[in-house]
């Protein structure tokens, strides 16, 4: 069993203890499990398919990689073992975009992360306005009528690693899905898709959030070329701003106890902004780490019983003891709590009602051009009409 989150001691914390379970109830089988880095991780696995020598248990990356995989016939379809029990397990996971694919479910989520705009909330009320609640969001207007009291106190508004397209493109996601009628159609895979134009309002409208706030200063001019995790975290979790663009879970044990204790829960999450007053909040939650069965593995039926316990709530009760939010097993109704007053906002948030907003699409070409381009307006090198144009022609839009 393979996977890329070297590095990450939840998730190996939680899969020794998970691990330790499996083993005790299927006596003769043990499961080797290795981690590698982000980076290293398909210097390993892309040789291994290659040759014939996969691991019966396969982390792939979410997008085109998965697709890659599933095309080459190197994972099990899991969707006929998925009885009604594990289904009510995997709740809103079950539905994921990234891990249903040509039909079938070749992947299951493991983690799961929602992605939002999170602040300090005593920085918030010293320039006179008031928390809000999770699930809720400011508008445009608002942050950029923060700007004036925030540069007095000699603070950004907002910090931000855009060097890092998706700290563009997930929230340009989230933006059309507000301005969407309904959940369903999505707008941006039938573009992706070449079904409909770039070249409409509710893409523009998009585009234009990025403008203004740009415009006003709400973010400082170099956010452009920082980079997230080290540079923008860092300085906004030293108070160089009251708000981080593009935070979530994956950082929620990284804050300062003294800021994230059940006595002073000072980190707050909050919404992307609203594109508009018609605008309904989306949120942006989707998955980290998945797991798949080997098509060519001798061990089949153990392989999926060790997805589907990886799935229980017994597995959700280790997950989140190690900080980890998971992706199935959590009764909605009796969310479990932490002393991490902001990982419980987490937990809580992904299992939220309320209109979601999916991050993953396959056409890699039209993703990269989106953040470029975003990232280019805003530089001033291009504009927002010859952007959405050029998505027209990548996506093959007649």
């Amino acid at each position: 069993f393979t996977d890329w989150q070297g590095g990450n001691e939840g998730i190996l914390k939680s899969y020794k203890d998970i691990i330790k379970i499996f083993e005790q109830e299927n006596p003769g089988f043990t499961v080797d499990y290795q981690q590698y880095t982000v980076t290293t991780y398909n210097e390993f696995l892309k040789p291994a398919l290659a040759g014939g020598e996969a691991p019966d248990l396969i982390a792939v990356y979410p997008g085109t990689d998965s697709i890659e995989v599933v095309e080459a016939g190197a994972l099990l379809d899991l969707k006929p073992y998925i009885d009604a029990e594990w289904k009510k397990w995997m709740g809103p996971a079950y539905d994921f975009k990234g891990i249903n694919i040509k039909g079938g479910i070749y992947l299951i989520a493991q983690d799961v992360w929602t992605e939002a705009i999170w602040y300090h909330k005593d920085m918030l009320e010293a320039i006179g306005w008031e928390p809000r609640d999770s699930t809720d969001s400011f508008s445009v207007e608002d942050y950029i009528a923060m700007v004036g009291p925030a540069r007095e106190k000699g603070w950004d508004v907002m910090l931000a690693g855009f060097i890092e397209t998706w700290s563009y493109f997930d929230a340009f996601f989230n933006f059309v899905h507000q301005q969407q009628a309904s959940e369903t159609p999505d707008m941006v895979e039938q573009a992706m898709n070449g079904e409909i134009s770039w070249q409409q309002d509710i893409f523009r409208n998009s585009f234009e959030v990025f403008v203004r706030l740009n415009d006003a200063g709400v973010w400082r001019r170099d956010a452009l070329n920082m980079d997230y995790q080290v540079q923008a975290f860092g300085k906004w979790l030293e108070k160089e701003s009251i708000f981080m663009w593009g935070q979530g879970d994956w950082f929620a044990g990284s804050m300062k106890p003294e800021d994230n204790n059940p006595d002073n829960p000072s980190i707050g999450i909050i919404q992307y902004p609203k594109v508009n007053k018609n605008s309904v909040t989306a949120f942006n939650k989707n998955f980290g780490t998945d797991i798949g069965v080997s098509s060519t593995t001798k061990y089949r039926d153990e392989a999926i019983k060790f997805i589907r316990l990886t799935n229980s709530p017994r597995a959700a009760e280790i997950f989140i003891s190690n900080g980890v939010n998971p992706a199935a097993g959590v009764d909605p109704a009796n969310v479990p709590k932490t002393d991490n007053p902001v990982f419980n906002d987490c937990i809580e948030l992904y299992n939220s009602p309320g209109r979601y907003s999916e991050v993953y699409y396959f056409n890699s070409d039209a993703v990269k051009a989106l953040g470029d381009g975003i990232g280019n307006v805003l530089l001033g090198v291009d504009t927002i009409d010859n952007v959405l144009a050029q998505l027209d022609e990548i996506t093959g839009y007649k």
